[in-house]
């Protein structure tokens, strides 16, 4: 008897959820060796021919039967891997135009219009250097029309719920530099300029000489519509070069492959499109946004009695369950040499979910693979590699991680090896609803695991592979911005406690005092001095991940994380286990508005973000920062630390 698990969310008020069971005697029922690609893929196929059986008619609203949408995944699940693509890159300057981009959903059938960057999901990767300038251009294609440009401003419920006066304004844009540490004000990383439809507007941001390499990203943050255009499609990777002989020789010679994990939530999608009525010229299909190519009349439905997280849902959600496109493609596949490291840039861009990847331990034929932690969201371990079975990924986050894979001796004839062999990284999308307490008690509602990409192991030796070295364990010189706090004392008067609600309304609360960010822009949750060292006292992180612009922040203090360790660097952060943690941030040389919000982007469209007044004189550098780390540099990178000499007595 195969047993299937099905979550769909109840008033997240209450952190309830709800469980619908189905069963089938076996899988052959539907699907057998050449039709489905694996059992582990396919229990959402067998949830579908569950519910087909109880189906009695067709939807009044026209969405497709359960039958369709099972006919679609069975397809879906046959369709070979693709090699996964490189994405084009750019360098400055960058011409980025936004408009509608056809996004292909083969596991229900059909396509949406979407928003998206240059015409494709995600956009292209923009590369730069320490010290450069990037210099943006960016366009606005997208239509005019009433009810997308503009917002109900006599709503007075914003945090309350959700609410559909909380998403508007949908195709007005702007451009937001994800991880980089860079100015807030001006033509830099200023989420507050706007670019209507039909406009543009330049934008000149100013790298530091002393920018740490990194893996970042780059999105719309037009309040109120950033969910549904970066987590649309709207979005790209950011990669920041390494200075040559920055990293050891070893590492530096890594063949590096990029995996843009663009999580397609549809239901919430339409959800969104329905709230902000956004529509587009009918020069473009003459078709409303995120309505489906192949079910002309599929429309959300606000007459369902189902609930999905904080609304109504589209039927009940069945066969709409996110899914994780990686560079635009699903299920693809990369090739890669047995024995060999290959780093691995992992971004995610998602609305809401977390994102736990793993290689598949019932995959046929199967290499065995190991993961080596690099970074995280940009910044190098203290000490790194750090061994890893699981990557956590969270709206918004990066991890770089070294993947070195081996063929294993085969079960049904031990003393024979496959060649070539293969490894499916599978991934767990999972959400948190609100109030059920700040612990590690909290249910997190699991809404899709699947197949996410495959890696070909082939062997250029056979039947001995040749196999690199371990990575020898190694520590970066660090710029000044970066350096260890975690043995800093803070001055009383940069101490804050920082609240991340657990119910509502939305809002951030520093020191027991917040805002819901409505469509006015709120006071200040405090003043911080540039220079000097803040540290704060976080809750919420269970529930919400807490994204910082402008400054990355370090873990001084948390309860047995697997993932999060103190020492580690963020810009986005959410707890795998208890709700709270300690941080601190050099708050270094920028003034003006340093954002934070929770990077579930739909809670920050409806009020859950505040802002942090930098005050002093711009260019200001804390003091202390070679007292704890003498090695550490404000200027470009001056090279390596030279190695200790032993000690040699005579």
């Amino acid at each position: 008897m195969v047993r299937l698990l099905r979550v769909a969310c109840l008033p997240a008020l209450f952190g309830a959820r709800a469980l619908v069971e189905g069963s089938a005697e076996s899988v052959s029922e539907v699907c057998n060796q050449e039709s489905c690609a694996n059992v582990a893929d396919d229990s959402t196929l067998l949830q579908l021919k569950s519910l087909q059986a109880k189906e009695s008619k067709e939807d009044p609203f026209g969405a497709p039967t359960y039958a369709q949408l099972a006919q679609a995944y069975a397809e879906f699940v046959k369709i070979p891997s693709e090699e996964l693509r490189d994405l084009p890159v750019l360098r400055s300057p960058v011409t980025l135009t936004m408009g509608a981009v056809e996004l292909k959903t083969p596991w229900i059938g059909g396509s949406f219009m979407t928003r998206g960057w240059n015409g494709g999901i995600p956009a292209p990767t923009i590369r730069v250097k320490p010290g450069e300038t990037l210099q943006v251009l960016l366009k606005n294609n997208l239509g005019h029309g009433p009810g997308y440009e503009a917002c109900n401003l006599d709503n007075a419920q914003l945090g309350l719920f959700m609410n559909p006066d909380s998403i508007c304004d949908l195709n007005t844009t702007n451009l937001h530099v994800h991880g980089l540490h860079v100015s807030p004000e001006g033509d830099s990383d200023n989420i507050f300029k706007k670019v209507a439809p039909g406009n543009s507007t330049e934008y000149t941001i100013q790298i530091p000489k002393n920018h740490m390499g990194g893996t970042h990203w780059y999105h719309p943050h037009h309040h109120h519509a950033t969910a549904a255009q970066a987590g649309g499609g709207a979005h790209g990777a950011i990669i920041v070069d390494d200075p040559p002989g920055y990293l050891p020789k070893f590492v530096e010679d890594m063949p590096e492959k990029l995996a843009f994990l663009s999580l397609v939530n549809v239901a919430k999608m339409m959800r969104l499109e329905n709230w902000g009525n956004s529509r587009l010229d009918a020069v473009v299909w003459n078709q409303t946004l995120w309505k489906n190519s192949l079910y002309k009349n599929w429309k959300w439905d606000p007459l369902s009695l189902v609930v999905e997280e904080h609304g109504n849902a589209i039927k009940d959600g069945a066969g709409l369950k996110p899914y994780v496109a990686v560079n635009g493609q699903f299920r693809p596949k990369t090739t890669i040499k047995e024995g060999k490291w290959y780093r691995f840039r992992f971004v995610l861009a998602a609305i809401e979910q977390r994102v736990e990847v793993r290689v598949d331990p019932n995959a046929k034929n199967q290499a065995r693979c190991e993961f080596q932690l690099l970074a995280k969201d940009g910044v190098y371990l203290n000490e790194a590699p750090r061994p890893i079975e699981d990557i956590f990924l969270v709206s918004g986050s990066r991890a770089d991680v070294a993947i070195r894979c081996l063929c294993e001796p085969s079960f049904v004839f031990p003393g024979a090896t496959t060649r070539p062999c293969e490894s499916h990284l599978t991934y767990t999308a999972t959400r948190q609803p609100m109030g059920l307490g700040d612990t590690g008690l909290a249910v997190m509602v699991v809404e899709t695991t699947d197949r996410m990409l495959t890696l070909v192991t082939e062997s250029s030796v056979a039947p001995t592979p040749t196999m690199e070295p371990e990575i020898e364990p190694f520590a970066v010189r660090r710029p000044c911005y970066l350096a260890d706090l975690t043995k800093v004392t803070v001055a009383k008067e940069n101490t804050h406690s920082l609240d991340l609600p657990q119910l509502y309304p939305m809002m951030i609360k520093v020191d027991g005092k917040g805002y819901t960010w409505g469509h006015e822009q709120p006071p200040a949750l405090a003043e911080v001095p540039v220079g000097q060292i803040q540290e704060w006292h976080v809750t919420g992180i269970r529930y919400h991940p807490l994204h910082v612009h402008v400054n990355p922040y370090q873990i001084t203090s948390i309860f047995n994380d697997p993932y999060y360790h103190v020492g580690d660097w963020h810009d986005t952060f959410f707890s795998t286990g208890i709700g709270f943690a300690t941080i601190r941030l050099n708050i270094d040389t920028f003034t003006g508005m340093m954002i934070a919000h929770c990077h579930n982007l739909e809670h920050e469209d409806n009020g859950m973000m505040g802002w942090f007044k930098i005050i002093g004189k711009e260019g200001t550098k804390w003091a202390g920062a070679k007292t704890y780390d003498p090695t550490c540099y404000n200027e470009a990178f001056p090279g390596a630390v030279a190695p200790k000499k032993p000690v040699v007595w005579r």
